[in-house]
């Protein structure tokens, strides 16, 4: 079996057998030939529509290839949610363009929970804009589901560069927790304790 078949097969592969991801392992030994093609291939899956897995795919292959590509299908409106926010957070990483933050934003208030909680995930916390802060803290007021509302608290806390490092143990978990508090006067109070922290 080919390197290149090797890839294909792992379009039909199943639940636990696709759990490790569309690795590096699967492109490194590729030739050069094999590497068009498979980007080929990815590209074909990402323009109907994408997954998060093909798109990050598309960039393990050829990076070079797959920003201006991605770019079009971004800026066409191709993409769907799941595509969209991998798309966006691969471009971050190699640009860090901040323009792209609107992006993740858009995706904290969707109907759809799996693009809450990837928007919250992916979001760069090193662009700590009031207007990312605001919107986590909107998801975090309102956000019905579990691991959405951890990815909120997580990010948020990053982006206010707080830790148990940064503010000791105890008010570090007194934080945690109450951002995590069903009580809206708890979080708002918690909110407020964390823009005392910037000053």
């Amino acid at each position: 079996m080919s390197v290149y078949e090797n890839f294909l097969n792992y379009f039909s592969m199943h639940n636990k057998e696709r759990l490790d991801g569309l690795s590096e392992s699967y492109f490194i030994p590729m030739t050069q030939q094999e590497r068009k093609m498979a980007f080929k291939y990815l590209l074909a899956i990402v323009e109907a529509g994408g997954t998060e897995e093909s798109v990050n795919g598309l960039f393990r292959v050829d990076r070079s290839c797959a920003i201006d590509s991605i770019k079009q299908l971004i800026t066409s409106g191709a993409l769907n949610g799941e595509a969209k926010i991998a798309a966006t957070w691969n471009l971050y990483k190699i640009e860090k363009d901040d323009g792209l933050l609107p992006i993740f934003i858009q995706f904290m208030s969707s109907s759809d929970q799996r693009l809450r909680e990837k928007s919250a995930y992916y979001v760069p916390a090193e662009v700590a804009t009031d207007e990312l802060k605001d919107a986590l803290k909107g998801m975090i007021r309102t956000e019905t589901e579990q691991l959405a509302r951890i990815h909120a608290v997580d990010k948020i806390l990053e982006c206010y560069r707080v830790s148990e490092e940064s503010v000791g143990k105890r008010a570090f978990s007194d934080l945690y927790k109450d951002l995590h508090n069903n009580n809206l006067q708890v979080k708002e109070a918690a909110f407020k304790r964390l823009d005392a922290i910037l000053g």
